[in-house]
Formats: structure tokens, sequence, C-alpha cells
């Protein structure tokens, strides 16, 4: 009976494992064409405590080649000296214009005119970015992380997705800051990130897209059309809140038969955690992030389980397989230590080996793709953006050996936090690295 139920949830999360990398492959990136017609871009950023992030940051916002864009900088009631840095480096004046935001302050900025900064008491995220959306002045809005630089075509790149009518928001790359733009010897734990969130994005992300079943349009790069966020009351507040506008986005585009995409062109770098304690408390947010979203949106995920891909994928693959498959590991390791005294059966070493082979396989296949972007890049982008596949590989060995059994630890540790309602936000503390822009 045990290998029975074992030899089930194996197959389920071994089956859902090809088939996104199998279905990633079928998802292209899009050909760089001119296009004439220049859509205007919102970029909304949220501020709380960002002081150190923020040179670099407003330096990256500074470098993009676009034209018809602005920045709306929303400072979410900083106990530091984030407001003092916005104002030096953007020299900033009360605004007496059209642009009113209840229960805010607006000022826009001398050096940049395009530059504003709302000053608001604290509220939380999705309050900032909904009052981001009310200042806005373009049609499309863009949601960062106050830690996220976008590559400099990014906005190019993502008007052309826009072109078409039916696309409702769409995603970009997110790739790891500090393995890509710092000028110094990187931590094993960041190539071990950045070897995650190259799965993540060019497999797991392309698969879903390729399936139309997008369930995050992460926070640190999404796109949207602003009449849709309108027409679904904009953000709501708890611990994953672009999880949460994505599902929400996806029942709207079920309804009107939109489009929800993601661009494998478009790239963002975002800061990542430099130590585990800090590595911890973000993944366990982000489980926690996700019971969230899950428990907000249940009627809609379950009564569309057959009617949409998306609903389907994040219900089956992503709750169910993944947590039984959780369980599973757990129980067998138990039995694992059992068995070391009597021998382990032939069933459990070729399932353990052809897993081990199977990740191997992913992450050559994630760096491959990670490559192919950067080898499309002009010759000045390539000097910034070089991807050491030898370090990637050492970190393959990592992440078989340990982060697989750390993703396990997050997994427990923040569905029981989240049982628990522990709900804080637990934010990780920003770094001092200087990066190159």
């Amino acid at each position: 009976m045990i290998t029975a139920i074992i030899t089930t949830v194996t197959f389920l999360s071994t089956f859902f494992a090809v088939f996104h990398l199998i279905c990633s492959s079928k998802h292209k990136r899009e050909p760089v064409m001119n296009v004439k017609n220049q859509l205007g871009f919102s970029l909304i950023i949220p501020c709380y405590n960002e002081e150190r992030i923020l040179p670099s940051t407003i330096a990256g916002l500074l470098n993009l080649d676009y034209g018809n864009f602005e920045v709306i900088f929303v400072n979410d009631g900083s106990t530091d000296q984030t407001g003092k840095v916005l104002n030096d480096m953007l020299n900033i004046t009360p605004y007496y214009g059209d642009r009113i935001v209840a229960g805010g302050l607006v000022y826009q900025s001398k050096k940049h005119p395009n530059f504003f900064v709302i000053e608001k008491s604290n509220s939380g995220k999705a309050a900032s970015l909904n009052k981001g959306i009310q200042a806005s002045s373009k049609e499309l809005i863009v949601t960062m992380d106050c830690d996220c630089i976008l590559e400099r075509d990014a906005l190019k790149v993502i008007n052309q997705t826009f072109q078409d009518q039916e696309v409702i928001a769409a995603g970009g790359v997110v790739h790891v800051m500090q393995y890509f733009l710092l000028n110094r010897k990187r931590k094993s734990i960041i190539d071990m990130q950045t070897l995650d969130y190259f799965k993540g994005f060019y497999i797991y992300k392309s698969s879903l897209a390729y399936n139309g079943a997008l369930n995050i349009i992460s926070g640190a790069f999404g796109v949207f059309r602003k009449d849709a966020l309108l027409a679904v009351g904009g953000f709501r507040d708890g611990l994953g809140e672009d999880i949460d506008i994505t599902i929400r986005l996806q029942e709207y585009a079920l309804r009107q038969n939109k489009v929800i995409t993601y661009n494998l062109g478009a790239v963002c770098y975002t800061e990542c955690p430099e130590t585990w304690r800090d590595l911890c408390k973000q993944r366990v947010r982000w489980q926690k992030a996700f019971l969230d979203a899950i428990i907000k949106n249940w009627r809609f995920l379950l009564k569309n389980l057959l009617k949409s891909n998306m609903c389907f994928l994040m219900i089956v693959d992503a709750a169910f397989s993944g947590t039984v498959a959780v369980i599973s590991f757990l129980f067998n390791f138990l039995l694992m230590v059992l068995r070391s005294y009597y021998g382990y059966p032939l069933f459990f070493i070729i399932v353990t080996f052809l897993a081990v082979i199977f990740n191997v396989i992913s992450a050559l296949v994630a760096i491959r793709r990670a490559r192919e972007h950067q080898l499309s890049l002009t010759r000045q982008q390539r000097q910034k953006t070089d991807i050491s596949v030898r370090s990637l590989l050492a970190s393959i060995v990592i992440d078989i050996v340990c982060f697989s059994f750390l993703r396990i630890y997050y997994f427990v540790k923040g569905s029981i936090s989240f049982a628990l309602n522990q709900k804080s936000w637990d934010k990780v503390e920003r770094t001092t690295n200087f990066y190159k822009v």
C-alpha cells in the first residue's frame, strides 16, 4: 500500500516536471521588430525603507531607452532616509497639477519632469500600488519592486507585446542582480539562486505561458493595462498581491476572452538575499503568499478547474501534486532511515537515480536558454551580463544535495506559519552593494 502511494505521487510529480520541460521549449522569444507606436508606461515603485538600493534603482530608470514613460515612486511611510534620497537625487518639489491622490502628497522632479514621488503614511504594498495607479497618466502600468533594474530595452520589448489589444497583462524574465551587475566575487548562495531563477523563468513560467496558465506575474516586473486593473478593483492587501492580481486578471481574461502572456525578451534584475536567514524569510513568505492567494480565490479556481488551464495547473500541479509530493518525500525519508538497516529496495534506488538525472537535465536546459538570451545581446550589454557556466554547474550539485531539502523546509515552515496566522511581511534586508548600470 505504501509503495503504491509513493509510486503514484512520484509519477504525478515526474509527469508534471517532464510536461513543463517539454512545453517550455515551445514558448519562443518574440522576434524584435521596430515598432513606431510607443505606448505610454507608468512605472510604479512602492518604497519602504529602501535608502540603500534607491541610487541603483534610479540610475537604472534613467538608463532606459524609451521615450513615452513616467516613474512614480510611492514612499510608504519609510522610517529611514528613503525620502531624503529621493529628494537629493531627483530634486523634487510639490506638484499642483491634476494628479490628486487621496491621503498622499504628490511631488515632481525638477531634474527629470517625468519622475514623481508620492509621500504617504504606511499602509502596505497593495495600497501603495493603488495610489500609484490613481496618480498615473499612461495606459500601461508597470509594477516594480524598489530593488529592481530594468534592462535598457525592456520597455521597447514589452511595448511590442502590447500592440496586441487582446493582451491585458504580461510578465518578463527576472534575473539575479548580484550575479550580473556586481563587480566582485559572488557567494555560492547567489549562484544557487541564479540557477533557481533560470529554472523558474526559462522552464516553469515558459511552460505556463505556452499553456495560457500563468498564475503569477512577478511583483518585480509586471505590466498591465490600466483599464483591466481598474476593472478588477486594483490590488488587494495580502502576502502575495502579485499572485492575487494575476489570478483575478485570469478570471477577467476568461470572461472577456483576453490574453495574459510572458515575454522572454523583457528582462529585469532583482536583488536577492545574501544570507541564509534572509533567504529563509523570503521563501517562507512566498509559500504563505501562495496559500493566501489560493484561499482568497478558491471559488474561481475550483469552479473552473476543468475549464481553465491556469486553474487546473495551479490546483492539480502546484497545490495538490506539490503538497502531496513533499508529504510523500518526508514519509519516504523516514522509511529510508529505517531501511538503512535492511538495505534499499530496487524501486527506491531507481526513482532516486532518475530524479537526480532529471534535475540535472532541467538545470542544463535552463542554463542553455539563459545563455541564448545572453548571446542575443549587443556586445556592450554582453560584457555586463556574462554567464559563468562553471559556477552554475557547481550550483547544480548544491541544488540537488542542499537546496532541494531547503525548499521542503520552506514549504513546511511557510504552511505552518500561515496556518498559525503568522502573516507578517518579514522584509529582507537590503545590501550596501553598488551595482553597475
